[in-house]
């Protein structure tokens, strides 16, 4: 029963909206005419369900390699790979223009910002209420700004179709040169500044899986933090708390246990929905992180076909006091299917790289590799110490900083911090290490070691041959040839 309900719940950010099931789904909002603009709220709704569907089949995708959270994390020191290939690229930063992984994201993210375009130009010359347009308007504008974000993330900025005229004109010639970084961040705080009033506090049974007010303003925060606009920063993330809709779940594991999806997560911002009753719309997560040799026992009867190529390295894990309810959820003990008690750490084998960043429950519904578990995009935790970093950015340490830091760690018994004896230097390293081990596997980390100053530093800790410039990846080579205006990034050039 519990799965029936998650997945009504989660239907609208996996594509398959039970109500839009009619010719709706085939609509070509390419071509707009007074015969297909949408003309009731159900028609809204299924219209924004395609644009949505994008972050599904980004950020995180049936399989995980080639997704925004895996050039999220396997350039980071909070995760390794027993793979080649992509996966291997991404590791050991052997990408270039030509050979470059997050290729896919680049471009599902380009197709979702233009789609969005199309859509709000729909809806704008729709007929329906103009209450309800002006909240899907805004739904999608922000959607929009969240894809810019991380395509500046990934590559800076780059020239995204924001234009009606050119977004609904397939024969289009606008080639582009690039923007600059202060003209693309200031359009991305206009759209959510002016459309975040018109969302909903948080989500409800009816929006789950869709922006709300909360989600926006996170957007805007990550969108402060990445251009470190600190006091705008740390204003943001007040707004989100004096939303009064968010808390901290009383457990670090519970964030995470299938259990506990949807409207049961207080903690969770924003999510997307997986579910294994339509397996294009669940992932391979655990199957990637859990032990292969020996084989890993699964719990509750789930029948996992394990692949293991992901692992978190030692020196990452090490981070952790022995305390820290937060290793619950990272597996170094564990049964294998013989019945042998295994300390992983000791295992001699090519795939035992780290241990097993176990961050998600068991799905028991889980047959082969693919799970039903949401993946959370944004939750509470991160304001909170998004908050903590940019104050010290601001102020250098206080004591609300501390406090805030605590809040989180208090939850998983880690020892308390005092404001005593630290620096702005000195927090800013504890706030990089903090973050790493409460936001471990969700595709924060790469951003955050970039903005610390320290992606490049880590990488080459390991003995990685990372070069200065690869805190960007370059842009796709088949962009560039289709738009001669568009200017490679430094480092990437033929």
């Amino acid at each position: 029963m519990k799965k029936i309900i998650k997945n009504i719940l989660s239907v609208a950010f996996t594509g398959i909206f039970l109500v839009a099931c009619t010719d709706l789904d085939y609509e070509n909002y390419s071509q707009i005419n007074s015969e297909n603009f949408p003309s009731s709220e159900s028609d809204l709704e299924a219209a924004a369900i395609g644009v949505y569907s994008t972050l599904g089949n980004s950020l995180v995708m049936q399989w995980v390699n080639n997704t925004g959270f895996t050039y999220s994390e396997l350039p980071t020191d909070e995760l390794n790979t027993a793979w080649s290939g992509d996966a291997q690229q991404l590791d050991r930063f052997e990408w270039s223009a030509n050979a470059m992984q997050p290729k896919t994201c680049y471009n599902n993210y380009q197709q979702g910002i233009t789609k969005a375009t199309r859509i709000i130009d729909a809806f704008s010359k729709s007929s329906v209420d103009e209450a309800k347009k002006l909240r899907y308007i805004s739904e999608l504008r922000v959607l929009r700004a969240l894809y810019a974000y991380y395509l500046y993330d990934m590559v800076g900025a780059v020239p995204i179709v924001t234009d009606a005229a050119i977004a609904n004109d397939v024969y289009t010639e606008w080639k582009p040169s690039r923007p600059s970084d202060a003209e693309y961040i200031s359009f991305l705080e206009k759209e959510i500044l002016e459309s975040y009033q018109s969302l909903e506090t948080k989500q409800t049974a009816e929006t789950l899986g869709r922006i709300s007010k909360g989600a926006a303003l996170t957007v805007l925060l990550k969108v402060y933090m990445i251009s470190k606009q600190w006091q705008k920063a740390a204003d943001a993330a007040k707004q989100v708390m004096d939303l009064g809709a968010y808390e901290l779940m009383p457990s670090y594991k519970t964030i995470f246990d299938i259990e506990h999806e949807g409207l049961n997560n207080t903690e969770c911002i924003l999510s997307i929905g997986r579910i294994m009753s339509n397996q294009r719309f669940s992932w391979n997560y655990l199957s990637s992180v859990l032990p292969a040799v020996p084989l890993y026992k699964c719990q509750g009867g789930s029948q996992i076909a394990i692949s293991g190529g992901y692992k978190m390295p030692w020196a990452f894990y090490d981070k952790y006091e022995e305390h820290d309810t937060r290793l619950e959820t990272i597996l170094r003990y564990y049964e294998d299917k013989d019945g042998n008690m295994v300390d992983y750490r000791t295992v001699k084998d090519s795939k035992a790289t780290g241990a097993a960043p176990m961050k998600y429950s068991e799905d028991p519904e889980q047959a082969g590799q693919l799970s039903g578990n949401d993946f959370i995009v944004f939750r509470y935790a991160d304001v909170l110490l998004s908050r903590a970093e940019a104050l010290n950015e601001v102020n250098g340490p206080t004591q609300e900083a501390i406090n805030l830091i605590n809040q989180v760690r208090n939850r998983c018994h880690a020892t308390p911090l005092v404001l005593d004896g630290y620096t702005k230097e000195t927090l800013r390293d504890f706030l990089c290490d903090e973050r790493g081990r409460e936001l471990y596997c969700e595709a924060h980390r790469r951003t955050d070691l970039i903005r610390f100053g320290k992606l490049i530093e880590k990488a080459r800790e390991e003995g990685i041959d990372a070069k200065d410039y690869m805190t960007l990846f370059p842009i796709p080579q088949s962009a560039i040839d289709e738009n001669p205006n568009l200017k490679q990034n430094p480092g990437y050039e033929k």
